[in-house]
């Protein structure tokens, strides 16, 4: 569709406030025009957009007087959605459960802790190859690295509160349960040594307010991990951390590296390094272990 300048009185286009390819809803201001009255002065207009959609050309330039009625851009109609946040368009403002905008192009979750906002597969790709240009660019790769018996082991069993080098901490409230965690002996080592070549995401079966806790235990100061957190509130399938891979590197896990005490979460993938699950309390094995695979 044409919009054209809604007068029948010549303008001058100051200033253009979209560019070619910018969604637009309806009441956003495209440009800034003068429209010279019938007694000659001038007088600043906004044009805004009457409906949803993309500017696919302008047809007019800045500075440039225009005749009345003279066709100022083209406008394809509607939204593709790509990108949505609880069904949201975070581009038009469209309430996707109102409409039949099953049809939206947002599928792709990239964020690891917001999985609610999600992307298009092309948008996805391009932020994927804008990722993989920074780490390149850093030298360095991404490390995927497991909580529970690889990096520390945690109880919720009652033991004494004096034990060396032992977290203890309430998720839920003062009458929530106690968890007691320890790291593994050299984790701090490991990560400031690792975190020089690797970009470090942490991926774990345990629950968020869990994940976020054992992150601020080995990561005080959030130089090693920062919001790289997956959790299980996140993960897609409750047994397989594999899932998630696709959404989180979309232009493909070449570059990625997996550190795991548990190969079948991961599907045996050959980009994972296998550890020894790290066994430090006695009758407690891994308490985030999904059901049938604990």
């Amino acid at each position: 569709v044409i919009v054209s300048l809604p007068s029948q009185n010549s303008a001058k286009i100051v200033k253009w406030k979209v560019e070619e390819g910018t969604i637009v809803y309806e009441g956003r201001v495209l440009l800034l025009y003068d429209l010279k009255s019938n007694n000659g002065t001038a007088e600043l207009k906004k044009l805004k957009a009457t409906e949803v959609g993309t500017v696919r050309k302008l047809l007019a330039k800045e500075g440039e007087l225009v005749d009345g009625g003279a066709p100022l851009l083209e406008l394809e109609r509607g939204c593709s959605h790509p990108t949505v946040m609880n069904d949201l368009c975070a581009e038009c403002g469209a309430d996707l459960r109102r409409e039949s905008a099953i049809n939206a192009e947002a599928s792709v979750p990239m964020v690891h802790s917001v999985p609610d906002l999600k992307v298009s597969e092309e948008q996805a790709q391009i932020l994927g190859k804008a990722d993989e240009e920074r780490l390149l660019k850093d030298r360095k790769l991404v490390l995927l690295v497991d909580l529970d018996q690889t990096l520390i082991h945690t109880t919720n069993d009652n033991i004494p509160n004096n034990l060396r080098d032992v977290y203890h901490f309430q998720l839920y409230g003062p009458r929530s349960p106690w968890y007691h965690t320890r790291l593994r002996p050299g984790t701090q080592q490991f990560l400031s040594k690792v975190s020089l070549q690797y970009e470090l995401h942490i991926c774990t079966f345990g629950a968020r307010n869990y994940a976020h806790m054992i992150a601020h235990f080995l990561d005080p100061d959030g130089k090693f991990f920062s919001h790289r957190i997956l959790s299980r509130d996140e993960c897609f399938n409750p047994n397989s951390k594999m899932a998630n891979l696709k959404a989180l590197f979309p232009c493909g896990d070449e570059m990625v590296c997996i550190i795991d005490d548990r190969e079948d979460v991961w599907n045996f993938a050959p980009n994972l390094i296998h550890v020894k699950p790290y066994h430090f309390f006695q009758h407690t094995g891994d308490i985030n272990a999904p059901p049938g695979l604990a």
